[in-house]
C-alpha cells in the first residue's frame, strides 16, 4: 500500500477503490480471521486473493466487485442453512459468546457501510446495487 495520503492517492483514480484498500489495510486481520471462522481454510485463501487482487488493481472491476460481495455474505451468513455448506457447520460450532463473534458483526457492519460506500461512487454497478437491495428486503 502507499504511505501517500488518501487525497493524494484518489486524484485521478478510482475512489471507490481507495476507500476499499484502505477498508481492508485498516480491517486486514479481523477479516481474514473471519473468513476463516465462518467459511475455513478455501474461504480464508480467497480473502487472501482478494486482497492481492486489491492491491494490484487501477480500477474496482466488477469481477473484484463479486469478490467483495462473496466476502460480504460469508460475514453476514448467507451461506448458513445448506447442511452441505462448511459454513453451516463452523457457525453451529460458533459460542456466541465468543467475542471474535462480537468483532465479526463490527466488521461486518462496517463491511456493509464500504458496499454504500461503493454503490455510492458506481452508482450504475448492478453487482452492489444488488447486494444493498437484497440487504434491505430483509
Amino acid at each position: 500500500m502507499s504511505n501517500l495520503p488518501a487525497q493524494l492517492r484518489i486524484a485521478g483514480g478510482d475512489r471507490a477503490l481507495e476507500l476499499t484498500r484502505d477498508f481492508f489495510h485498516e480491517h486486514d486481520e479481523a477479516m481474514l480471521s473471519a473468513a476463516a471462522m465462518l467459511g475455513g481454510p478455501a474461504a480464508h485463501r480467497r480473502c487472501l486473493r482478494l486482497f492481492a487482487d486489491i492491491a494490484k488493481s487501477d480500477v474496482l472491476t466488477k469481477a473484484l466487485k463479486h469478490e467483495l460481495v462473496w466476502l460480504h455474505r460469508l460475514m453476514m451468513l448467507d451461506f448458513v442453512g445448506d447442511p452441505e455448506r462448511e459454513e453451516t457447520a463452523r457457525f453451529m460450532s460458533l459460542d456466541i459468546l465468543d467475542p471474535r463473534v462480537e468483532e465479526i458483526c463490527y466488521e461486518a457492519d462496517r463491511f456493509s457501510d464500504l458496499l454504500v460506500t461503493i454503490a455510492e461512487e458506481h452508482p450504475n454497478c448492478d453487482v452492489v446495487q444488488r447486494e444493498l437491495f437484497d440487504l434491505s428486503a430483509a
